[in-house]
Protein backbone atom coordinates (compact mmCIF):
# COMPACT_ATOMS: atom_id res chain seq x y z
CA UNK A 1 0.00 0.00 0.00
CA UNK A 2 3.07 2.37 1.21
CA UNK A 3 4.25 1.42 -2.40
CA UNK A 4 1.56 2.46 -4.32
CA UNK A 5 0.79 5.51 -2.45
CA UNK A 6 4.55 6.85 -3.31
CA UNK A 7 4.33 5.60 -6.62
CA UNK A 8 1.23 7.77 -7.66
CA UNK A 9 2.79 10.80 -5.14
CA UNK A 10 6.00 10.42 -7.53
CA UNK A 11 3.67 10.01 -11.09
CA UNK A 12 2.23 13.00 -9.78
CA UNK A 13 4.45 15.32 -8.86
CA UNK A 14 6.10 15.08 -12.06
CA UNK A 15 3.99 16.56 -13.95
CA UNK A 16 2.95 18.60 -11.61
CA UNK A 17 6.65 19.95 -11.55
CA UNK A 18 6.96 20.16 -15.28
CA UNK A 19 4.30 22.03 -15.37
CA UNK A 20 5.24 24.58 -12.66
CA UNK A 21 3.81 27.93 -14.87
CA UNK A 22 0.29 26.24 -15.38
CA UNK A 23 -2.75 27.61 -13.39
CA UNK A 24 -3.79 25.45 -10.08
CA UNK A 25 -7.37 24.79 -11.97
CA UNK A 26 -5.24 23.39 -15.22
CA UNK A 27 -3.13 20.79 -13.22
CA UNK A 28 -6.23 19.64 -11.53
CA UNK A 29 -8.10 19.53 -15.11
CA UNK A 30 -5.32 17.00 -16.73
CA UNK A 31 -4.19 15.38 -13.71
CA UNK A 32 -7.83 14.08 -13.33
CA UNK A 33 -8.68 14.07 -17.42
CA UNK A 34 -11.20 16.31 -17.11
CA UNK A 35 -13.46 17.78 -20.08
CA UNK A 36 -13.70 21.01 -21.07
CA UNK A 37 -16.85 21.07 -19.55
CA UNK A 38 -16.09 19.77 -16.02
CA UNK A 39 -12.66 21.81 -16.50
CA UNK A 40 -15.48 25.18 -16.60
CA UNK A 41 -17.52 23.29 -13.85
CA UNK A 42 -14.91 22.99 -11.43
CA UNK A 43 -14.02 27.05 -12.19
CA UNK A 44 -16.93 27.89 -11.65
CA UNK A 45 -17.60 25.90 -8.76
CA UNK A 46 -14.22 27.73 -7.17
CA UNK A 47 -15.01 31.38 -7.72
CA UNK A 48 -18.64 30.79 -6.12
CA UNK A 49 -16.68 29.15 -2.89
CA UNK A 50 -14.23 32.04 -2.86
CA UNK A 51 -16.84 34.67 -3.12
CA UNK A 52 -18.85 32.89 -0.55
CA UNK A 53 -15.82 32.53 1.86
CA UNK A 54 -14.26 36.02 1.27
CA UNK A 55 -16.61 37.77 3.97
CA UNK A 56 -15.96 34.89 6.37
CA UNK A 57 -12.62 35.13 5.99
CA UNK A 58 -12.13 38.70 6.66
CA UNK A 59 -14.48 38.15 9.77
CA UNK A 60 -12.59 35.67 11.50
CA UNK A 61 -9.58 37.76 10.40
CA UNK A 62 -11.10 40.99 12.26
CA UNK A 63 -12.09 38.75 15.35
CA UNK A 64 -8.30 37.37 15.37
CA UNK A 65 -7.00 41.05 15.36
CA UNK A 66 -9.35 41.86 18.44
CA UNK A 67 -8.35 39.10 20.09
CA UNK A 68 -4.80 39.45 19.88
CA UNK A 69 -4.97 42.78 20.56
CA UNK A 70 -7.42 41.98 23.90
CA UNK A 71 -4.25 39.35 25.06
CA UNK A 72 -0.80 41.79 24.55
CA UNK A 73 -3.40 44.28 26.91
CA UNK A 74 -2.41 44.38 30.20
CA UNK A 75 -5.72 43.44 31.85
CA UNK A 76 -7.45 40.83 29.06
CA UNK A 77 -11.05 41.07 29.62
CA UNK A 78 -11.88 37.40 29.96
CA UNK A 79 -15.66 37.56 28.70
CA UNK A 80 -14.53 39.68 25.59
CA UNK A 81 -11.60 37.04 24.83
CA UNK A 82 -14.14 34.55 25.75
CA UNK A 83 -16.87 35.53 23.22
CA UNK A 84 -14.13 36.38 20.31
CA UNK A 85 -12.75 32.41 20.45
CA UNK A 86 -16.62 31.05 20.15
CA UNK A 87 -16.79 34.13 17.47
CA UNK A 88 -13.80 32.81 15.45
CA UNK A 89 -14.77 29.05 16.00
CA UNK A 90 -17.82 29.57 14.39
CA UNK A 91 -16.76 31.05 11.84
CA UNK A 92 -14.09 28.65 11.22
CA UNK A 93 -16.93 26.06 11.11
CA UNK A 94 -18.72 28.00 8.12
CA UNK A 95 -15.89 27.76 6.24
CA UNK A 96 -15.45 24.67 6.73
CA UNK A 97 -19.21 23.44 5.48
CA UNK A 98 -18.91 25.79 2.97
CA UNK A 99 -15.38 24.08 1.54
CA UNK A 100 -17.59 20.05 1.91
CA UNK A 101 -20.66 22.12 -0.08
CA UNK A 102 -18.03 23.02 -2.72
CA UNK A 103 -16.19 19.17 -3.03
CA UNK A 104 -20.09 18.10 -3.08
CA UNK A 105 -21.02 20.22 -5.85
CA UNK A 106 -17.89 19.34 -7.90
CA UNK A 107 -17.69 15.50 -7.32
CA UNK A 108 -21.44 15.29 -8.80
CA UNK A 109 -19.41 16.67 -11.60
CA UNK A 110 -16.94 13.82 -11.97
CA UNK A 111 -17.13 10.56 -13.92
CA UNK A 112 -16.76 7.64 -10.91
CA UNK A 113 -12.96 7.11 -12.37
CA UNK A 114 -12.15 10.76 -11.75
CA UNK A 115 -13.51 9.92 -8.37
CA UNK A 116 -11.98 7.28 -7.69
CA UNK A 117 -8.39 9.45 -8.63
CA UNK A 118 -9.36 11.98 -6.57
CA UNK A 119 -9.91 9.86 -3.91
CA UNK A 120 -6.81 8.67 -3.96
CA UNK A 121 -4.84 11.86 -4.31
CA UNK A 122 -7.00 12.63 -1.16
CA UNK A 123 -5.53 9.59 0.76
CA UNK A 124 -1.86 9.90 -0.62
CA UNK A 125 -1.69 13.64 0.58
CA UNK A 126 -0.85 13.49 3.81
CA UNK A 127 2.29 11.87 2.73
CA UNK A 128 3.26 15.14 0.19
CA UNK A 129 4.87 17.02 2.93
CA UNK A 130 7.29 14.56 3.49
CA UNK A 131 8.03 14.76 -0.72
CA UNK A 132 10.66 17.46 -0.15
CA UNK A 133 13.07 16.53 2.39
CA UNK A 134 13.19 12.99 0.23
CA UNK A 135 14.31 15.13 -2.84
CA UNK A 136 16.91 17.41 -0.07
CA UNK A 137 18.59 14.32 0.74
CA UNK A 138 18.58 13.30 -3.22
CA UNK A 139 16.30 10.04 -2.79
CA UNK A 140 14.06 11.51 -5.33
Amino acid sequence: MFKRIVMLLVALTLPITLAAQESPLTIVAKVLALSSDQAQALGNIVQARSAAIRPLVEQAQARQQALAQQLQSSDPDPQIVGGLVIEITRIQQQIQQAAVATNQQFAMVLTPDQNARLEQIRSAAPVCDVIPAFKAVGLL
